[in-house]
Formats: C-alpha cells, sequence, structure tokens
C-alpha cells in the first residue's frame, strides 16, 4: 500500500530538515527569477546556500562580475520575498 509523501519525507527528513531543504528551493528560484533578465545572466546556477552565503557557479568572470554589480538588489529582493534575513551574502565560482 502506497504512503502519503508528507509522512514519507517527514519519516526520512525530519520537519526541521524538510523546511531548509524547501527554504533552498524557494531561495534558489527568486534568484533565477531575478536574474534572467539581466545581461551575461545565462548559465549562472546557483549551488548551495549554507550560513546565508547563496553559492552561485557563473559560466565566466565576466559574467560574475555582471552579476556582483546587481548583488544587493538581489539579495534585497530574496529577503523581502522570505521575509528575513535567508541571504547576506553571495558568492560566484566560475
Amino acid at each position: 500500500m502506497f504512503e502519503k509523501l508528507s509522512n514519507f519525507l517527514n519519516s526520512k527528513l525530519g520537519r526541521d530538515d524538510l523546511s531548509k531543504q524547501l527554504e533552498i528551493v524557494k531561495v534558489f528560484d527568486i534568484y533565477k527569477s531575478e536574474t534572467k533578465k539581466l545581461p551575461n545572466s545565462e548559465g549562472a546556477v546557483p549551488t548551495s546556500l549554507k550560513n546565508k552565503i547563496l553559492t552561485v557557479s557563473a559560466p565566466s568572470a565576466v559574467a560574475a562580475g555582471d552579476l556582483r554589480l546587481r548583488e544587493s538588489q538581489i539579495i534585497e529582493r530574496i529577503n523581502a520575498t522570505l521575509g528575513g534575513e535567508t541571504v547576506r551574502r553571495i558568492v560566484y565560482r566560475f
């Protein structure tokens, strides 16, 4: 017999782990929606969120530089959408 997905996830991850994973997914989605309209943002992919630091894989140094110019705006949008300081800084790796 099939088990409810929510029950299965709670038994495997626990409530705190599940809410943290959902928060990370939300941050990634907001980052992608905020950067999709920016120049040189194609190929920039968020890879992790740890200790309020969002790590993004950028396709080049030029793309990372362009995105850094708008870092504060992106962080403000993420935090405003989620209602707290979820992201303090963005680190770009290329």
